[in-house]
């Protein structure tokens, strides 16, 4: 049974490999932006206006949420390599796979809904100015965003999966020293209930 200190561990382990991960995107982001044509920023942007924000001050709740959510996500990947053995994080190419997997499975649960039928919504409403007080200038980048919306989609997996291998890599790197010592005690217990036995259990 795992203990509290355990799950708390794992779960630090986890934030910091989850913020890795996110730090490690924070400039593919802009690179999508300028992929496809837009400031930079904007897709930071585009998550504040969700809650109402707009400007300098919407792209830092963006970037906020983004780190947030890479932390939580690095901690739950951790606290769950727990619950079996199978899903142990024992070497690194196993926290790489583990990891891009759970990218994956992030972009399909999360991302793709929320972006969707909440982010492609409220930008369509921008591009054709229904949007209150929208400049055009911000009209010209939903139009952008909207045209180049499929690539914004591949991209996004893509960056899914890095984050993920990233992420499962940190995780791996941070782990194997644990998972070695656990290992290597239970087999000098093992030993030594071995020869325990054969010292005080005559053979027959």
């Amino acid at each position: 049974m795992v203990s509290r200190a355990e799950i708390y561990q794992m779960a630090k382990t986890g934030c910091i490999a989850g913020l890795v991960g996110g730090f490690a995107l924070f400039s593919s982001f802009f690179w999508i932006d300028s992929e496809v044509g837009v400031p930079f920023g904007t897709f930071y942007e585009v998550v504040g206006m969700i809650v109402g924000l707009d400007g300098f001050e919407a792209t830092t709740f963006g970037f906020l949420a983004h780190m947030l959510t890479a932390a939580l996500i690095g901690a739950i990947f951790c606290i769950c390599s727990t619950l079996h053995r199978l899903l142990h994080i024992s070497s690194v190419p196993k926290g790489i796979i583990a990891g891009a997997v759970t990218g994956i499975q992030v972009y399909a649960i999360f991302f793709m809904p929320i972006t969707m039928y909440v982010m492609f919504p409220l930008i369509s409403a921008q591009a054709s100015g229904l949007s209150a007080s929208i400049t055009p200038q911000d009209m010209q980048i939903a139009k952008t965003l909207m045209e180049t919306s499929d690539s914004i989609l591949w991209g996004s997996l893509i960056l899914h999966v890095l984050y993920g291998a990233v992420m499962g890599l940190f995780s791996s790197m941070m782990m194997y020293e644990e998972y070695h010592m656990k290992e290597k005690s239970k087999k000098e217990k093992k030993e030594n209930w071995k020869k325990f036995e054969s010292e005080n259990w005559p053979s027959t």
